[in-house]
């Protein structure tokens, strides 16, 4: 009997444990994902202005500029993952409490959730690496001497 309200996942379940697709997730926490998902990609195109500014014109001050843009983007997609995992959690929970005791449900995320944290952490590497290269040139200074200078 439960089957019919199902009928996307008819052939994915038995029918013992379709009470889960009854439920959804609350859509303010999905839409506060989908927000900052969206401003994390706005600012990490800002950073990609920045750095062909850099590349194409030599405008060095961009430098930084786009290195924080890339570091905030990827904090931002790192945030927007785990308020994405928060949601979810969330729903396994009201599903288990409800009225007739529920068996746990095992469950696993798929490879969408660590392609989107390991973009997340490329992002912020990227960003910290862009960084590195606006510190001035003292610390290692001595170790990449200049093309113009001959030692004697």
């Amino acid at each position: 009997p439960t089957e019919a309200n199902c009928t996307y996942f008819k052939f994915f379940t038995t029918g013992q444990n379709a009470h889960i697709f009854q439920r959804t997730t609350k859509k303010e926490v999905n839409l506060a994902a989908a927000v900052i998902a969206v401003l994390g990609l706005t600012i990490m195109a800002l950073g990609y202005l920045c750095i062909i500014m850099v590349l194409s014109k030599g405008a060095e001050f961009l430098l930084r500029v786009g290195a924080i843009c890339f570091g905030l983007s990827g904090l931002l997609l790192l945030v927007s993952v785990e308020v994405f995992r928060h949601s979810v959690q969330a729903l396994l929970e009201r599903v288990s409490s409800d009225p007739p005791p529920a068996p746990a449900l095992a469950y696993e995320y798929s490879w969408s959730l660590d392609c989107g944290v390991a973009a997340g952490l490329i992002l912020m590497l990227g960003g910290g690496c862009f960084l590195l290269l606006t510190l001035p040139s003292w610390p290692w200074g001595g170790l990449c001497p200049k093309q113009g200078r001959r030692g004697t």
